[in-house]
């Protein structure tokens, strides 16, 4: 297969240059869903039991998710938060929201981690300078997103960062798509857009003449009727058997 010739390389963020999935996403809701109670009572406000709080701030999500898988319009987490805080008796005042969250997010946050091939990669890249930006699908506000790439330093290394839950589209919208090759300052056909889904990372990307590579994840189910001719990488390290740049 005859190697691509991109201006610009534009990636994923989770499972393609972070690690988000340590355990199951249904474990880390719950996680999450603790580690905010436990806040809340430690503030000295009378909650529910864990159980019960994670149900019902899990079926407060429900709706938003289902909305937001039918339109791509995206939805986050303060979004919920607010009104169920209203909903079991807690004034919600300025601050508070934010507070809650980074209580919940706090699971998150300890547990992932930066692939050992990413920076490396994004080196490589902007060594032959091209931009690089980042698109992501995500129901956190972006500001945790950017204490992350700054952790693990790859802020510096981005020309541009589109967050869903920012952009209020997610993928695989093509203005998400659109827009980031614009933010790029080359064509769609000029990108190759790099992560880990089919659908969002192959299906969208490809819907405005985008090329993009799978960064196929280990255990995650692919559709079996994905093409097989699509390039696939296991690692980052591997971009390069691709890229003529």
């Amino acid at each position: 297969m005859e190697k691509l010739r991109p201006k610009a390389v534009i990636f994923d963020l989770g499972s393609t240059l972070i690690e988000y999935e340590v355990v199951s996403w249904d474990e880390l809701n719950r996680l999450c869903a603790s580690s905010a109670r436990d806040w809340l009572a430690n503030e000295g406000y009378d909650v529910p039991e864990e159980a019960a709080f994670h149900t019902r701030f899990e079926d407060a999500k429900f709706e938003y998710r289902k909305a937001a898988s039918e339109s791509l319009v995206e939805w986050n987490v303060p979004m919920v938060a607010e009104p169920f805080l209203r909903e079991i008796g807690l004034a919600v005042q300025d601050g508070f929201v934010d507070r809650f969250f980074d209580a919940y997010y706090a699971p998150v946050d300890r547990l992932l981690y930066v692939y050992p091939d990413t920076l490396d990669t994004l080196r490589w890249i902007k060594g032959r300078g091209l931009p690089i930006g980042l698109v992501s699908n995500t129901v956190f506000p972006e500001r945790a997103h950017r204490r992350e790439l700054t952790r693990f330093e790859i802020e510096p290394l981005l020309d541009f960062a589109i967050f869903s839950s920012t952009f209020k589209l997610r993928k695989p919208h093509p203005e998400i798509f659109r827009h980031a090759s614009a933010l790029a300052g080359v064509s769609p056909q000029e990108c190759v857009y790099v992560g880990d889904r089919y659908v969002e990372d192959i299906v969208g990307p490809n819907g405005v003449g985008m090329p993009a590579i799978l960064r196929a994840k280990e255990g995650r189910e692919y559709p079996p009727d994905m093409p097989g001719n699509i390039r696939r990488i296991r690692t980052l390290s591997e971009l390069p058997l691709h890229l003529d740049i």
